[in-house]
C-alpha cells in the first residue's frame, strides 16, 4: 500500500510541476504578443459630445460599407441624414429594409436626404458575411455601414433594434425613434426639416 501512496504523491506532483510549466509558458506567450490591430471595418466616431443628445450636434460616423469604401456621415452636411441601426437577426429590422430601401432610392435620386443604415455587426449573432448575405440575397441598395466593435451603438445610445435617428441639415440630432420605420413617415420628417 506504501507503494501506491508514493506513487499517487510523485503523480500529483509531476502534474504540479507540468501545470505550472504551463502557466508559465502561456503567460509569456501572450506577453509578447503585438497589440490587436484595427481592422478596415472599423467604425470612428468624433464629435464634441461622445453620445447622441437630442437638440445637439449628432456624433460623426465614419466608416467601412459592404463594399469597402469609407463613408462619412458629416460628408452629407446639407442634407437630413436617416441614420438606422438594424441586424438580419431582427425580424422587426427585416420587415422594414423593403420600405427603407424604397426611400433610400428615392433619397439617392435627388432629393435634400440621405439614408444610411448601421449593421450592428458585433461577430457572433451578426457577422459581415451575414449582414452582406443578407442585403444581397434580397436585393437591396441601400447604404450599409459596419459596426464591428459597436462604437457607433455605444455612441448613439442603442438599446433595441430597429432604432432610427433624424439628423438635420446642420448635423443636430432632430429626432429618434424605435421599431420599424416606413417610407411615408421618413419622407415627413425630411419634409419638415
Amino acid at each position: 500500500m506504501k507503494k501506491n501512496d508514493n506513487t499517487v504523491i510523485l503523480i500529483l506532483i509531476l502534474g504540479l510541476v507540468l501545470f505550472a510549466l504551463y502557466s508559465v509558458y502561456n503567460h509569456h506567450k501572450v506577453a509578447n504578443q503585438p497589440p490587436p490591430t484595427k481592422t478596415s471595418t472599423d467604425i470612428s466616431i468624433s464629435t464634441s459630445s461622445s453620445r447622441a443628445v437630442k437638440g445637439e450636434l449628432a456624433p460623426e460616423i465614419v466608416g467601412q460599407d459592404l463594399q469597402g469604401q469609407t463613408v462619412k456621415m458629416s460628408d452629407y452636411r446639407g442634407k437630413v441624414v436617416i441614420l438606422n441601426f438594424w441586424a438580419s437577426w431582427c425580424s422587426p429590422c427585416k420587415s422594414e429594409m423593403p420600405e427603407l430601401d424604397k426611400a433610400a432610392q428615392e433619397f439617392a435620386s435627388g432629393s435634400d436626404a440621405v439614408l444610411l443604415t448601421v449593421n450592428m455587426t458585433d461577430g457572433t449573432r451578426e457577422t459581415i458575411d451575414k449582414a452582406r448575405q443578407y442585403v444581397d440575397g434580397n436585393k437591396f441598395s441601400l447604404p450599409v455601414l459596419l459596426d464591428t466593435e459597436g462604437k457607433a451603438a455605444q455612441a448613439y445610445n442603442i438599446t433595441s433594434i430597429p432604432t432610427t435617428f433624424i439628423i438635420d441639415k446642420q448635423g443636430v440630432l432632430n429626432q429618434y425613434f424605435s421599431g420599424p420605420a416606413t417610407r411615408d413617415a421618413l419622407n415627413n420628417y425630411v419634409n419638415q426639416l
